[in-house]
């Protein structure tokens, strides 16, 4: 199995590839139901300054992700401090333990802290969007709508900087999210018929839809190429679909991929073009750098050439 490959093909077929309950994002973000302000000022984004961004961040002091996190926030707002952008930490923890933990953090920590009330926040916001792990992020804009949720080390910079910029658009923000959801649903319908060998025109249809949400992203269209090709648990190999996912990845990640084209040569040498797939294991064996990696792409040409010598 490809190492790099092997943690979203992971979450793909476990079902949890997007977690954000799409319908949600553009609504407007409940108000914030505090029981202790920790550090910084009392916030209100319900009667803000219409210039105002929000952005609330669940997290706890045991986290080691959250941890992580934290430096970073620190200088998201630092950045922002003066562009109308606030950052909130809410936790659910005891007040002496966060008390203690933001005093030991220090300059580290520089952004408003505050306990929620019970677990209405987390259940307003947390539970509302579909968000099961922490550290999540919420961004609320000028308009007071949550216009964003993820990671707070994985695209909030960039929300922040469009939102100052006055370049988001949340109707294409809306748009993607919505399509990421479909994404995972189709993931999850395609692998379940495909380990129950449902070869039908069901499968298919399905099948296709999935190709035109992945085919411009090369690491997804190879991932579950791969998986086709490869998984144990596959009673139907859909052979038309992984050759035409291996193929979108392999044009746009521009050919010079060993780890795509091996995937690629995979998919034709399974489907019949073993003349084809040698030519461009020989290819990805010419381009690999890792001796490990050159190891594995030559056992697969060694496999190519046996079948082509008992072909003839």
């Amino acid at each position: 199995m490809k190492p790099f490959l092997l943690p979203i093909l992971g979450i793909i077929l476990t079902g949890a590839f997007f977690n954000t309950n799409a319908t949600n994002i553009g609504s407007k973000a409940p108000k914030l139901q505090i029981q202790h302000w920790i550090k910084g000022n009392p916030v209100d984004i319900n009667k803000a300054d219409e210039k105002k961004i929000h952005v609330i961040e669940f997290w706890a002091t045991w986290c080691g992700p959250c941890r992580t996190s934290i430096p970073h926030l620190t200088e998201l707002q630092k950045k922002y401090k003066n562009k109308g952008v606030t950052i909130i930490g809410i936790t659910d923890e005891q007040k002496q333990t966060v008390e203690r933990f933001v005093r030991r953090q220090g300059k580290q920590m520089e952004y408003t802290v505050a306990i929620e009330k019970g677990d209405s926040m987390s259940q307003s916001y947390m539970r509302a969007f579909g968000q099961t792990g922490i550290p999540s992020a919420f961004v609320v804009d000028q308009k007071d709508r949550i216009v964003w949720v993820g990671h707070p080390m994985n695209g909030l910079d960039e929300v922040i900087d469009r939102l100052v910029k006055g370049t988001f658009d949340l109707t294409a923000e809306i748009a993607k999210e919505k399509a990421q959801v479909r994404l995972q649903q189709l993931s999850v319908q395609y692998w379940e018929r495909l380990v129950e060998g449902e070869k039908n025109d069901q499968t298919k249809k399905i099948g296709d839809e999935l190709l035109a949400l992945v085919k411009n992203n090369a690491e997804v269209s190879c991932n579950i190429a791969w998986a086709v090709l490869t998984d144990e648990s596959v009673k139907y190999r859909d052979l038309d679909f992984a050759r035409a996912a291996a193929k979108a990845a392999f044009e746009v990640s521009g050919g010079n991929q060993p780890q795509i084209i091996d995937t690629y040569a995979l998919a034709l040498f399974e489907s019949g073009e073993i003349e084809e797939a040698i030519k461009l294991q020989k290819k990805a064996l010419s381009l690999a750098s890792d001796q490990q990696e050159k190891v594995q792409l030559k056992k697969s040409l060694d496999r190519f050439q046996a079948a082509k010598k008992q072909k003839k």
